[in-house]
């Protein structure tokens, strides 16, 4: 038999998905209501974001409550299959969200170029049923796979906000990676390293009050 996580874990883990999925839908909401690119732009990926990630983080939330032993269940791995999806476009339109941002000028061609091509080929490995969302036995090394592309995503994005004078949204997009590939590399042998997701989201609700107060 599997073993439940103690209550008081599970209270707090659902009051702090719950919390943020909360917190993406009003500030995506805000960003809605305003009339400029950059608002738009904003509105879009956040929602995107915190709409992805409602697909996996709710049924947790629900396991929580029900006080199962933590499973993959149907719902939990399309939830981390659609989150895998949004998440990279996220990046995608981050790029253009910053350019916005600092009035620079077009993004670099090839920086758009490869970050869009990544995103292309990240969720089409995120498609393929290698990755055995709605199973229990995963492939680690499949996970490595499909997350290559991602993490070149990245850098480039951190590149990118590095050269606009973006520092701390940069950092905190290094952060995020950081506390995403422990959980990529580890959570399998040590289930616990999945509690570095919560310094990833906080990274994520960071970069969005960061573009809260530059509106």
């Amino acid at each position: 038999m599997e073993k439940k996580n103690p209550i008081g874990m599970r209270i707090g883990e659902s009051t702090f998905c719950a919390g943020y999925l909360i917190f993406a839908l009003v500030a995506g909401l805000v960003f809605l209501g305003g009339t400029g690119k950059f608002d738009k732009l904003c509105a879009i990926m956040i929602l995107l974001l915190g709409g992805g990630d409602a697909f996996h983080l709710i049924p947790r939330i629900l396991v929580n409550i029900r006080g199962e032993a933590e499973k993959d269940t149907f719902w939990l791995g399309l939830g981390n299959l659609v989150s895998s999806v949004t998440m990279t476009i996220f990046y995608g339109i981050l790029i253009y969200v910053i350019q916005e941002l600092k009035g620079q000028g077009a993004v670099p061609k090839w920086v758009e170029t490869a970050v869009w091509i990544l995103v292309f080929v990240r969720i089409l490995l995120c498609l393929l049923p290698q990755n055995r969302w709605f199973s229990s036995d995963k492939d680690p090394n499949w996970g490595l796979i499909r997350n290559v592309p991602f993490l070149v995503i990245g850098l480039l994005t951190v590149g990118y906000l590095f050269a606009c004078g973006e520092t701390l949204m940069a950092v905190l997009v290094i952060v995020s990676f950081a506390c995403y590939m422990g959980v990529v590399l580890c959570v399998a042998k040590k289930p616990m390293m999945g509690m570095l997701m919560i310094p990833k989201t906080i990274c994520y609700i960071w970069i969005v009050c960061l573009l809260l107060g530059r509106r």
